[in-house]
């Protein structure tokens, strides 16, 4: 029979090989995350990433397994494996993006909320609907916004990524009084992941110290007496029967409603700068739930009780009913609250005082309901600081210095390119003081001497430090699809602290595409002592970057005029401003005295009869006042020019004479027309006048 058959079954034995070769294959994303773990339960981590890292690697647009990615850059993270950070970003990334699968989905959606103390509800709710709809959009927003909180784009590693991460390993070793949080962690991680290790914090539990507190109620309830407020409302009180049973009355309540709760408190010093009062963070024991949690003022360690002035109902009518006059125990706990913990902060000592004020000073019945009412008092005193913080902080952007730096962008036509719309950015920044930092604390190391030098560019007596500008565009995806680096001089001069370093780049202008801008400072000396431990490499020693968007390019259409974005500067003897043949004055200031130089281009002019092109240029000075409002009636400075010329695209320096231009903010105002096809086109620009 099988010598009857034999092509049959060697058909149905390919066809089933074939089937549980595909089967197989099918599965080796998820049967690739088991034998990882199986290798990190064996205390192999190394191969188990080695595995991961392949898995995801070897054919890059094969879909993945998203619980990968995700518990690859965990375990990097919670050993601190530097030498897998990059591959760490990577992997995370395509976790967000390529995963398919249930576990990858259910992975994805365990992401969402590990993420949502630091994006906030609103993202949360989004990305959620987002989940629920099966939308592509969420994997490629949450690798947008990454992308965008990445301090260093121009390398591999994702240092607030990292950062983020090494803070998820911390809280759940650190905050494990109950668990009640994403991840198994008390309250106190949702603070930690936003802003790091706070600047100061104090912790103990709330007592009463039992042989102190009725000589305490005698002396809080002798001083209102005196003032005369609680007199006014019962005479019974001026007996001294009277006082001592409302002495008692009170101990008790007190008693009664005091927990001797655990508490808690953060001080953030540097979240808002100059900012003079800390940002305080109150976390402990909730009265309702006998959980750590999250409080919003040292009030809520009182049960709701305690602030309901209630008659006592087995007493007769001429007993003193305290709660009624406003004294109710949770006045007393205020009192008791404050005043331990007023060696804390002086938040604390300041909120005591008002209360006793208010206790002394006002009339009685301005005592009902004070306790309340400092109550909400003192919830909207701490929420207040708290609305000026942003959403979430890196606890390294004050460690390594960071580099002031600008980014201007001109649009043009680009002529030598059948005029396809492109654009030219200037990346501007000012390393000076991070050198210096770094120099400082190499003192004697750097060059074997110590000495500094002050050539026009120290990088020339410095050869081991490397300054590098960045340029990178992104897909919609988030994807980097161009990367551009130039290494420009450094200057260090103290007659002018602020002297800049610039990069230009010419690029075409394809569209409105998410860019990102960025500044290193380099210290290749591998001697030279570095920053403190971050994620960072250690070469850098300074750092800034600005993600934005570029503006919609320029027409490009034969019959429609078109005119270039202004560029304004100023001749000046010590050199000028590639590719241009003056100084560029990128940051729109220029000198008291100088004569001002505009760069125009005109495309796509109309000709006459006569092969000669025509265009009106008129151009006007607008002066601007402190409010930023243009004072369109007070012209400086109006001409209009003719031009004449045989080609159809322009481009020319104008010299506008400014001398008597005082200081202050100004707006140039160029309106062209063309004359043959009467269409015209107007730019605008601002620039300031300065003063020597």
């Amino acid at each position: 029979m099988s010598q009857r058959y034999p092509g049959k079954y060697y058909l149905i034995l390919l066809t089933l090989v074939l089937a549980l070769s595909h089967a197989e294959l099918f599965s080796q994303p998820n049967r690739a995350y088991d034998r990882g773990l199986e290798e990190i339960y064996r205390g192999n981590v190394s191969q188990a990433l080695d595995l991961w890292y392949d898995a995801y690697m070897t054919d890059p647009s094969d879909a993945v397994d998203s619980r990968i990615g995700f518990e690859y850059i965990r375990f990097v993270t919670e050993r601190n494996m530097r030498s897998y950070f990059e591959s760490a970003t990577e992997m995370y990334y395509r976790a967000l993006t390529e995963g398919e699968g249930a576990e990858s989905r259910v992975a994805l959606r365990q992401e969402i909320d590990r993420l949502r103390p630091i994006i906030g509800d609103g993202i949360y709710r989004q990305w959620t609907e987002w989940w629920n709809q099966r939308s592509d959009r969420l994997g490629v927003d949450i690798r947008g916004y990454w992308v965008q909180q990445d301090p260093t784009p121009a390398d591999g590693i994702n240092e607030r990524l990292i950062e983020h991460w090494r803070r998820i390993d911390t809280v759940k070793r650190s905050f494990n009084k109950n668990s009640t949080t994403v991840y198994g962690t008390d309250d106190r991680a949702l603070i930690y992941l936003r802003y790091g290790q706070p600047d100061r914090r104090n912790s103990g539990i709330l007592t009463l110290q039992s042989q102190n507190i009725k000589p305490w109620l005698q002396r809080q309830l002798h001083a209102a007496t005196s003032s005369g407020a609680l007199s006014r409302r019962s005479d019974h009180l001026s007996e001294p029967q009277e006082f001592d049973e409302l002495i008692e009355r009170l101990q008790r309540s007190i008693y009664e409603f005091h927990r001797y709760p655990e508490y808690e408190v953060w001080f953030y010093e540097n979240i808002v700068p100059d900012q003079a009062d800390p940002i305080l963070f109150m976390f402990g024991t909730d009265v309702r739930t006998d959980q750590f949690s999250l409080q919003t003022s040292l009030e809520d360690f009182i049960p709701e009780r305690a602030f309901i002035a209630e008659r006592e109902r087995d007493r007769g009518d001429d007993t003193i009913e305290f709660t009624r006059a406003g004294i109710t125990p949770a006045l007393m706990l205020q009192l008791l609250y404050y005043e331990q913990l007023t060696r804390v902060d002086p938040f604390f000592e300041r909120r005591l005082n008002d209360l006793r004020d208010s206790v002394l000073e006002q009339g009685l019945e301005a005592y009902r309901g004070l306790d309340q009412i400092f109550k909400s008092e003192s919830r909207e005193m701490v929420s207040a600081r708290q609305l000026q913080i942003p959403r979430e902080k890196s606890s390294y952007e004050e460690i390594l210095p960071r580099i002031p730096m600008t980014v201007h962008q001109y649009r043009f036509l680009d002529m030598e390119n059948e005029l396809q719309p492109a654009i030219i950015t200037y990346i501007e920044s000012t390393p000076q003081e991070a050198f210096l930092i770094d120099y400082h604390r190499n003192m004697g190391r750097t060059n074997g001497n110590g000495e500094l030098f002050e050539p026009s560019n120290i990088l020339e007596n410095f050869p081991l430090y490397e300054l590098k500008h960045t340029l990178q565009r992104y897909s919609r995806a988030w994807d980097m699809i161009a990367q551009h680096e130039d290494l420009p001089p450094l200057y260090l001069q103290r007659n002018d602290p602020d002297v800049e370093s610039t990069s230009h780049f010419i690029k075409p202008h394809t569209g409105r595409h998410q860019m990102a801008a960025s500044v290193q400072l380099l210290n290749h000396d591998p001697d030279s002592r570095t920053i403190n431990e971050t994620p960072f490499s250690p070469a850098i020693r300074g750092w800034n970057k600005l993600q934005y968007r570029q503006p919609v390019p320029l027409r490009s259409h034969a019959d429609s005029l078109e005119v270039a974005d202004l560029v304004l500067g100023y001749p000046d003897s010590t050199g000028f401003t590639e590719p241009f043949t003056f100084r560029v004055a990128n940051n729109q200031i220029i000198p008291f005295g100088e004569t001002l130089l505009l760069h125009f281009e005109v495309y796509n002019l109309q000709r006459r009869g006569d092969s000669f092109t025509h265009f009106e240029l008129t151009y006007r000075i607008l002066p601007v006042d402190d409010r930023g409002k243009v004072l369109s009636d007070q012209t400086e400075f109006i001409l209009t020019l003719n031009f004449i010329n045989e080609e159809i695209h322009v481009i020319e320096d104008l010299e506008i004479e400014t001398a008597d231009l005082s200081p202050g903010l100004y707006e140039l105002v160029v309106l062209i027309i063309d004359t043959e096809s009467e269409q015209e086109r107007q730019r605008r620009i601002r620039f300031e006048v300065v003063g020597s």
